[in-house]
Order: structure tokens, then sequence, then C-alpha cells
């Protein structure tokens, strides 16, 4: 209570009791796959393809990464986050931790007596650095000189009045190194140890007669196994390297893997409980059967654990896109699209409305499906939690199914379950004011009132059923999920119910004869 001691008028803010609840995002992905070049076990964030191109490269034989992500922003997506894998394992000599066993491809040049006085090297490890060619040009002065780079050919980049001189600006591992300015394709090294003698002009390299290709780059793709996708914990690769990452919602790995690391993922998002796994079926499809077998562990797949889990989807077939590099179709995996879509989706409708279906399910990007189910199919598929692709004459290309992989009926609709996910992040992020406040009624009741703020929008926007307000939802914060032994644990407990929509997967259209009238 403020002390009043001089007549005067005194001002007081007293607190409405009301913290507003803003909205988390729903529709930021996170891929794990194979590319051309990057950074390992970074998650590095994304938010169109040509940032992809950038940094990752662009498409790879054998891989699907690349277009997964085009897929992902062609649907609907915004905003993605990208790690890059291969194969990891121990190094050879001293023991210690896996690394990943991709290399940069690397050139050395030397000076006129033949020594070694500089390395450049890729500047991310991968056969595409094998593309890179040096070319490099003595100019007058006794110690400068030019490096042209090449890619695939084209002229890339010029360094110009360049010198192996450490103490000059123009030291050559400065300029191309450097922050400002620096080489967008390679790291340089100066091989001269610091204590010799030779002068800037006996450092400099001698000329190329013809471009210099930069060699021995490997991808790392050789022994690739299903942890190497899915990640270890210690090395922060795979899916933990998304661990530090707050605002993921969408995760998936849209390669031909080991269905061991669809149910990593699964359990991965389950471990976390803010994010959706998106996982794809087999490559290759003869039947509705392979994909009953696939998803629920039998025939070829017995001995192996089913795919089941109430954080995530299965989608099939795999889907025909365009490939830039031959002007046809390319099968790849579903997921990337799928991202998008539900990306879209969120963006246009809110996360409550599944994504699917005639025109929130239609993709844009794609030209065709790897199989062509029929409704006797999808009547073996759908029940058990597989959804799919079909194709429609005159419409295209549609998701036509929203389920979850779980068996436990709660959760079979996957807009219920990223909906709860929306709503738990929402609610968790904004009552964290409310730690270490007194627990008393006063609490309770700006807690009901800031959640039944935040409910009420979501249901005039249609995510919760109910003609009033009491049928679609439901706040309790009082005395009673309160007790004192409870309070005197530091506990401040809080019941919400919600009343979600649900897709309507079976339109009924009921006809009959009606007998005419004289």
């Amino acid at each position: 209570m403020a002390e009043y001691l001089s007549p005067e008028v005194y001002i007081e803010e007293i607190p409405s009791g009301l913290k507003p609840i803003q909205g988390v995002g729903t529709s930021t992905a996170a891929f794990v796959g194979l590319a051309q070049r990057g950074p390992f076990d970074v998650a590095v964030p994304l938010t169109s393809f040509a940032q992809f191109v950038k940094t990752f490269g662009s498409y790879m034989d054998g891989a699907f990464l690349a277009f997964a992500v085009r897929s992902f922003f062609s649907e609907g997506g915004t905003s993605c986050y990208v790690v890059r894998t291969c194969h990891y394992a121990v190094p050879a000599g001293p023991p210690g931790p896996k690394k990943p066993t991709a290399v940069a491809a690397t050139a050395v040049f030397d000076n006129a007596t033949p020594s070694n006085v500089l390395r450049l090297t890729a500047d991310s490890a991968g056969v595409w650095g094998n593309d890179l060619s040096i070319t490099v040009r003595a100019l007058t002065a006794a110690d400068r000189f030019l490096i042209e780079v090449r890619y695939a050919g084209s002229l890339v980049e010029t360094f110009d009045n360049l010198t192996m001189d450490p103490t000059s600006p123009d030291y050559a591992p400065t300029r191309i190194n450097s922050a400002i300015g620096a080489s967008q394709y390679l790291d340089a090294v100066d091989l001269v140890p610091s204590a010799s003698v030779l002068t800037p002009a006996q450092r400099r390299p001698v000329a190329t007669a013809s471009p210099r290709f930069l060699s021995l780059g490997d991808d790392g793709l050789s022994g690739l196994v299903p942890i190497d996708f899915y990640g270890e914990q210690a090395l922060g690769n795979g899916f933990y390297a998304f661990d530090k990452i707050a605002g993921i919602n969408l995760v998936a790995v849209p390669e031909a893997v080991d269905r061991s690391v669809h149910i990593k993922g699964y359990g991965y998002c389950e471990l976390r409980k803010d994010c959706f796994y998106i996982a794809d079926s087999q490559s290759t499809i003869s039947t509705a059967d392979d994909v009953v077998n696939y998803k629920l562990a039998q025939g070829v797949y017995a001995g192996q654990n089913s795919l089941n889990s109430k954080y995530g989807a299965l989608y099939a077939p795999w889907l025909s896109v365009f490939d830039p590099r031959n002007g046809k179709g390319i099968a790849i995996p579903p997921s990337g699209a799928v991202a998008g879509r539900y990306a879209g989706v969120d963006q246009s409708r809110g996360v409550h409305k599944a994504a699917a279906g005639i025109e929130d399910g239609r993709l844009l990007s794609v030209l065709d499906v790897d199989k062509d189910f029929s409704d006797a199919d999808q009547a073996k598929l759908n029940p058990i939690g597989i959804n799919v692709v079909r194709k429609f004459t005159g419409v295209g290309p549609v998701l036509w199914g929203a389920r979850t992989t779980s068996s436990d009926p709660e959760w079979t609709y996957l807009n219920v379950r990223r909906f709860f996910l929306f709503v738990e992040q929402s609610v968790k992020a904004a009552t964290k004011w409310a730690v270490f406040e007194p627990n008393d009624p006063t609490l309770w009741k700006a807690i009901t009132l800031s959640v039944t703020s935040f409910l009420r929008t979501q249901w005039t926007i249609g995510a919760l059923v109910g003609l009033k307000e009491e049928d679609a939802f439901y706040v309790k914060c009082d005395a009673e999920t309160n007790p004192p032994e409870s309070v005197d644990l530091g506990r401040v407990i809080t019941e919400v119910g919600l009343a979600v929509v649900k897709p309507a997967e079976f339109v009924i259209l009921r006809f009959s004869q009606k007998a005419a009238q004289p």
C-alpha cells in the first residue's frame, strides 16, 4: 500500500487480472536429410527454397531433401529448419566421439621453389567441392596474385591483388576467410611456417597453366544407418540438433529411410510434447496390403515395432514431382509436401482444420502419385491410420486422410492432436508469469480469466464445437482443484476441457423415393 503524506492527487495503476495469451506458431517444419553441402549438426533456419540452395546446394542423386524442402514452400510453408546428415563413425587414431565421415575437397598450391604455401578447401564437405576449380594468376608486383574460383565451369568469384604477407590487409587467408567479402565457396590456410624467412614474393603461389580442381571431396554416404538420421543426443545430430529450438512444430525425414527412423521420430515428438511427426511409407508399393504390413509391422516387417503414435501421422504413397535436371518426374517421399499443406491450411483456416480434402488437401506442386489407390484400398488403409494421397479426375493429387497413427480412439484425428499441441504450448508460454506468485484465489481467478479469454477466441473462430461457450470448453482453477495439501506442495492446478472439431470423414446422403402426389 502506497504511503500518502502530502495533500495531492495520486495515480495508482491497478492490475486487471487478465493476462492475454498469444497463440504460438504451428507450422514451422524441421527436416533431417542428405544435402550436397552445408554444415552438419546445425539446424539452419530457412524462409525460402532459394535460401536452401544457397546453404545446402541443389538436387542430389539418391537424396530427396532438396525436393522435399521445395515442395514444403510450394505447398504453403513459410519457415523451416534443416539439418544435414551423413554417416557418422569413430575416426581413426585416438579414441573419440563419432564424427561425420564426409570430407571437404581440397587443393594445395606451391611456390616457385616448390614448397607448399597455400591450401584451399571447399567451405563444406561433399562431392560438390570436386567441381570447384582454381586459377592462380601472377600480377605485376612480385608478391601479388589473383585467384579465380569456378564452380561447375562457371566463374563465381575473383580475388584480386592478393599477397601471402601476413601483415597486409590483402593477405590471402584474410581476404578469403573474412566475415566481409569472404568466399562463399572456399576456406584458405597459409602453409608457410610462421618462423619462415621466405619473403612475400617467395611465398607467392605459382600461376596455374589451367584451372586446378579441388579433389577428394566425399558426401559421407557410404555405410549410412538409421542412427545417422535420428541421431544421438551426445553428438547433437539428427533430431537432437533441434533440442535447443523451441519453435518447431512439424518434424520429418524425407529420405528413403528404414521405418525405425520414423518410430524414433514419433518418440522424439512424444518426449518433446510440442511437435508432430510426419512419416512416409516405403518407396515401392504393389498393393495396399504392403502399406498395412509396413504400418502394423507384419509380413516382411514382422518382429519390428508398429507405427503407432498420437504424435504423428503416416502418408502413402510417394509422389511424383518435377525434376529440373532432366525435365521429367521423380518419385519422392510425401512428407515435405504434406508439411507444406499443413502450414498453408494453418494460415488460411487454422490448425483446427485438417489439411485434407478437395480444397485444403490439394497438392499443387505434385504431378502424380506413385501408386493410384482405389476406394477399396483406402477402406483397408484409413481405419488403421494410414493417410492416402489420392488422384481424382479433374482435381489432381489430394491428401485424402486426416488420421494419426494412434490406436487410441481419443486421438484418431491429427487436427485434434495438433490443436491440443497449439493450445497447450500457447497457455504454457503465456502463464509463466504465475510461477512464484502467491498461490491463492486471486491467482486462480487470474489464470481462469486468461485461459478462458484465449479459448473463447478459439471458439468464436470455429475451432471448438458448441452452441454455447460452456458446451465448447471449460476452465477450472479454484479451491477444488487446489486443495491445501496441493498448495503446500507449491502446485497450482488448472483443469481445461475442450470440444475440438473433428473432420467429417464420412458424408452420408440418404435418398429415398417419394410417392407422386395426385
